[in-house]
């Protein structure tokens, strides 16, 4: 923490003695309370690059677990799995963490630390395998949360919003509410905006009309690895490998998106429903999910996901486009009659009318997801074309039957119709632009009241499944890295997979060469692949 007289960290010069030398001789920068560079000359004895005559002030936060509890919002189940009596790992190990407040100060931290000091970046905290907020012993972190700006503009009959890396989608939301606007955003309220994008996230409920999120990006502020301040867009090589790998090549300030009108959602229906055992489930989803290949997966002007709970309900939900014809009611009674027909209760009944209630739909149940700590792991898997019927016999039969819904009650099953405008679209560094159809396997629990065995056991049938999935022809396992878990112990995701194509994978390998040769970003979920 900062202190008006005192220091901490690496030097015990008083900052008023600093800043009375630099009247004198020139100074470096200060970075919290650490003197980076200085002297006339510029060499400082830490080797610190000497970075102008003005100091400045970043501001600091102790790396510790209060900051860790606070910015990380589920911790790996990987993670997690120790002995009886052992400590859940619930703190950073970074040596600092910084509070830049705009893109010069980011481009000053990384310029006054040596260039071998590795740099982890923190948005929205939500990153299945925690490697930003763990970092390492020699890495610093940035933490975006003061990044915060939501402004609008127009470039001739476009509207876009450019959004701080410290965003979260909540609040881009509420603001595209004000200006009745939209944009293919995630479920998640307190999800970052930025690090959702530039790990190649998708939206099951806007995707197939508006693409993928960072296929509407038209511009973005990055800092380079040297501390160079550079604005990208499509023309720029760097601009394509950011969308899908952009957390191992730089520092995200801000993007720029173009903003769809929010008349493109014309309704939504949601249909919750019960079951008592896993085999109703199991005979259920087949059902569903044959007339979801029917009359969905073929039919662009809406969407359809279907998920399975841990709390034993059975959650439909439908989306209809300002491309639907008909009527919608009408379109979404053959489910309604199949739960009907196999007596499972209908206990809720969900209409939206606008962009902005089907956005938020769901921020009620994911902010009642907590726990001491929160415990996440992340699977996905998916089909570049309309699904077989071997795959959906796998994924009601194997994923849906076997998946740890019982001991991790808050887990769920999410099945989802894509393509569309996400397939048609810009190809970015992504694997998700390229499926069709699409399951998550989200396993979530309250570690607490759970032994070592039981922890273990969750990870190990969750394991299970997805071993058996990567032996199905024609399902791609873990497309990007919003939607996978990379620190399961001996298994890896494919490159091609992971960022789309092998041309893909190749394309953000020599860019990370060209751009940090020293691999100061190495805390991108698939940085093996990159770095």
């Amino acid at each position: 923490m900062s202190h008006e007289d005192g220091a901490s960290g690496d030097t015990t010069v008083p900052r008023r003695t600093v800043l009375k030398t630099a009247a004198v001789g020139g100074l470096g920068l200060i970075v919290g309370d650490t003197l980076l560079g200085g002297g006339p000359a510029g060499n400082a004895a830490s080797g610190d690059a000497l970075i102008g005559s003005q100091a400045m002030q970043v501001e600091t936060v102790e790396a510790n677990a209060a900051w860790f509890s606070q910015r990380v919002w589920a911790i790996s189940g990987n993670k997690v799995v120790v002995g009886e009596g052992k400590a859940i790992p619930r703190t950073t190990l970074a040596r600092k963490i910084y509070r830049p407040k705009s893109a010069k100060e980011i481009a000053s931290v990384l310029k006054a630390l040596p260039a071998s000091t590795p740099v982890a970046c923190v948005c929205g905290g939500h990153e299945s395998s925690n490697a930003p907020g763990y970092a390492s012993g020699d890495a610093v972190i940035l933490d975006l949360i003061h990044l915060k700006s939501i402004e609008f503009s127009t470039e001739g009959e476009d509207t876009l919003v450019t959004v701080g890396a410290g965003v979260v989608f909540q609040k881009l939301v509420e603001a595209l509410k004000e200006r009745r606007g939209a944009l293919p955003v995630g479920t998640g309220p307190d999800v970052g905006v930025v690090g959702y994008v530039v790990n190649g996230g998708l939206s099951g409920y806007f995707s197939r009309r508006l693409g993928l999120l960072g296929q509407r990006a038209t511009r973005m502020t990055v800092v380079t690895a040297d501390g160079e301040v550079r604005t990208l867009t499509p023309k720029d090589a760097l601009f394509t490998a950011m969308l899908g790998a952009g957390s191992a090549l730089g520092v995200v300030v801000d993007i720029t998106f173009r903003v769809a009108p929010e008349n493109v959602v014309r309704s939504g229906e949601q249909r919750v429903m019960l079951f008592e055992t896993r085999a109703q489930a199991v005979a259920f989803s087949h059902r569903a999910l044959k007339l979801m290949k029917e009359r969905v997966l073929s039919d662009e002007s809406v969407s359809m996901e279907l998920v399975v709970s841990g709390t034993k309900a059975l959650v439909a939900t439908f989306i209809a486009y300002d491309t639907f014809k008909g009527d919608f009611a009408a379109f979404v009674k053959p489910w309604e009659d199949l739960a009907a027909e196999m007596k499972l209760p209908v206990v809720a009944h969900g209409h939206w009318s606008s962009w902005y209630e089907t956005a938020a739909a769901l921020w009620p149940v994911i902010a009642a997801q907590k726990g001491d700590p929160l415990v996440s792991l992340y699977h996905a898997m998916g089909t570049t074309g309309i699904p077989d019927d071997v795959v959906l016999g796998f994924m009601c039969d194997t994923v849906v039957a076997e998946a740890p819904l019982d001991e991790a009650q808050m887990s769920i099953v999410e099945i989802r119709a894509l393509g569309g405008a996400a397939m048609s679209g810009t190809k970015l560094p992504t694997g998700n632009c390229h499926h069709a159809f699409f399951l998550d396997l989200i396993t979530i629990y309250d570690a607490k009241g759970k032994t070592a065995v039981e922890r273990q056991a969750i990870v190990d049938r969750t394991t299970r499944v997805i071993d058996k999935a990567r032996a199905v022809k024609g399902l791609s396992i873990d497309q990007s890295g919003t939607h996978s878990q990379p620190d399961d112990v001996d298994r890896s995701a494919v490159a091609a997979v992971i960022f789309g194509t092998e041309a893909m994978a190749a394309m953000v390998k020599e860019t990370k060469k060209q751009v940090d040769p020293n691999n100061r970003f190495r805390f991108h979920p698939y940085a093996k692949f990159v770095g």
